[in-house]
């Protein structure tokens, strides 16, 4: 064989390989992450770039920005799967208006992202006295208040000065974390457990 004819055989071998990477019968089924660029351009789907995948059942709060796992089948089609999350579960403390503190037991008051669930823990005192109805405790920030500015209201564990030991607390459209209780007003409220998704 001489010079050019195994330069054409090795062309040929190349560009043989190039085509079964990128031919979904050749290479077969695989998976990778990417990130999402549209959602629901094709109701149900979200777009990766250049790629359309129909999402599972189970991805149903989808967002550009998402770090999601896409399957591709023998013949081709992708499916997205559920975001993965995106911090490796650093708390972040959260800031409390004047007039109020840590009390000195529980967590530290913080939130933890993860993918576009927000978790809360933490407890909340009144630097002096007790905490009057319908304060404002704190500004939640804008990047971790509930999707679509919705209001949030939860009961939330309180020092056990009344039985139940609990109080109405909520955070506004606006992202004011407030809490409601005239007739005995708490000297502190926790956080613990409270968890939504955000936009």
């Amino acid at each position: 064989m001489d010079g050019s004819t195994r330069a054409l055989a090795d062309a040929l071998a190349h560009q043989a390989v190039r085509q079964g990477e990128n031919t979904p019968s050749v290479r077969g089924a695989d998976w990778h992450t990417a990130t999402v660029t549209a959602v629901d351009a094709t109701p149900g789907t979200v777009d990766c770039g250049q790629i359309r995948a129909r999402r599972t059942p189970h991805y149903t709060l989808p967002a550009v920005g998402d770090l999601c796992v896409l399957l591709r089948s023998g013949s081709g089609n992708w499916v997205a799967m559920p975001p993965l999350a995106t911090t490796s579960g650093t708390w972040t403390t959260l800031t409390l208006a004047a007039g109020f503190t840590h009390p000195g037991h529980g967590y530290q008051p913080g939130y933890l992202v993860e993918g576009r669930r927000v978790w809360w823990r933490g407890r909340i005192a009144a630097t002096t006295g007790t905490i009057a109805n319908g304060t404002t405790i704190a500004t939640i920030p804008a990047s971790v208040r509930p999707e679509d500015g919705e209001f949030v209201g939860w009961s939330s564990p309180r020092n056990a000065a009344v039985n139940p030991a609990v109080v109405r607390m909520e955070i506004t459209d606006t992202g004011a974390l407030r809490t409601y209780e005239t007739a005995n007003p708490p000297t502190w409220v926790s956080l613990d457990g409270l968890t939504y998704h955000i936009d």
